[in-house]
């Protein structure tokens, strides 16, 4: 645990696979293993019925979730992301962000919040599809916010990792702490495994209001495998948050949650660029 000059108490992960070469893990993925790599979905409540935002708007209709052109922002920070956890391995997405060589994912994809457990074998492919990838990269370290096992509360539900290398991406996703961007468009991208078996990005626009002290997006069918990409502005290069949990009733999604970008979202940004 490390704590900072703001207020902030951080935890710089040594991740499993620490003394594992990138060449080792690359190795580890073979395409069997990614194709049978559970897609990650996050822990939320699971809600009886629809909750109630607050003053939110009657939610839309379901949408599904359009393929992504990797050729244009936010779509070209973008990739998947392999690790495993716990004796099993998992996928799940991710964004590059703030640095060309610094990872925008979600803290559950990082720690199990129940058992604490730490993953391990991280493999990020930028503009994956199908087997295919522009790039690949392994983790040097990563940071979450210590709040997340300790609380198990979706409000930490993000991390930032340090890369083994600078990306090609010219324009990594940027972040605001603003907020107040209630009803703003935003869009929603990722890796749903519903969609092509997970092997093309996706993307859905929304709405966002304020639940539960997060954000929520009625109307998203972003599920599993999703976890982990980013939430964007119209801009199309500040996020606001990223695909961290979703509310289901019986087999229907009600709405997609995301943690706020506040200020302790900065702190530990903040931390993160002393690890690089």
């Amino acid at each position: 645990m490390n704590n900072n000059p703001n207020g902030g108490r951080f935890m710089p992960m040594q991740l499993g696979s620490i003394d594992n070469s990138p060449h080792d893990i690359r190795a580890y993925w073979t395409p069997e293993r990614k194709k049978a790599a559970i897609p990650v979905i996050g822990g939320a409540p699971i809600a009886p019925g629809m909750p109630s935002a607050d003053n939110a708007p009657p939610p839309p209709p379901p949408t599904d979730p359009k393929e992504a052109n990797l050729a244009e922002m936010p779509f070209t920070t973008g990739g998947k992301l392999f690790y495993s956890m716990n004796g099993q391995d998992f996928v799940a997405s991710g964004n590059i962000f703030m640095k060309n060589n610094m990872l925008l994912t979600a803290a559950h994809c990082i720690q199990d919040k129940d058992s604490g457990s730490i993953g391990e074998n991280y493999v990020f492919e930028l503009d994956y599809t199908g087997e295919l990838s522009s790039e690949d990269f392994t983790f040097k370290t990563v940071a979450l916010r210590e709040n997340w096992y300790q609380t198990k509360n979706e409000k930490y539900d993000y991390a930032l990792a340090i890369l083994d290398k600078p990306s090609k991406v010219a324009t990594p996703l940027r972040y605001t702490t603003d907020t107040q961007i209630r009803d703003k468009q935003i869009t929603s991208m990722g890796y749903p495994t519903a969609y092509f078996d997970g092997a093309q990005m996706m993307f859905v626009k929304g709405l966002v209001v304020p639940i539960y002290g997060h954000w929520a997006m009625f109307g998203s069918k972003m599920g599993a495998g999703a976890s982990g990409g980013a939430w964007v502005l119209d801009d199309n290069v500040t996020a606001v948050g990223l695909n961290a949990y979703v509310s289901v009733s019986g087999k229907e999604i009600l709405y997609s949650g995301s943690p706020l970008f506040d200020k302790e979202f900065d702190n530990l940004y903040q931390y993160a660029l002393t690890l690089m």
